[in-house]
């Protein structure tokens, strides 16, 4: 039963990492698209789906960049919190 209780532990911890290739790829395909239909509709192809591309992929990275380091930071509140306030000492 320990092996379950491991794999819960790690799917915890892991868990607020899980979506964000999942953001990552739907902020630079949306992008992209919305640059795609704006050549349509102005006839600029390919200058708006290029550029719709790189400012997806810029914001895309920036998103991601922000959201690990949110992340990292609860990550360390919660070791030093842990090495402040240990478990033993009762």
């Amino acid at each position: 039963m320990a092996t379950g209780q491991g794999l819960a532990e790690a799917y915890r911890k892991a868990g607020p990492y899980m979506g964000l290739g999942i953001e990552f790829a739907a902020t630079v395909i949306l992008c992209f698209v919305g640059g795609r239909w704006l050549d349509g509709k102005l006839e600029t192809t390919p200058i708006l789906a290029l550029a719709g591309l790189m400012v997806g992929i810029g914001a895309a990275t920036f998103h991601l960049l922000r959201a690990v380091n949110r992340l990292a930071d609860r990550v360390r509140e919660a070791e030093d919190h842990e090495v402040d306030n240990p478990a033993d000492e009762r």
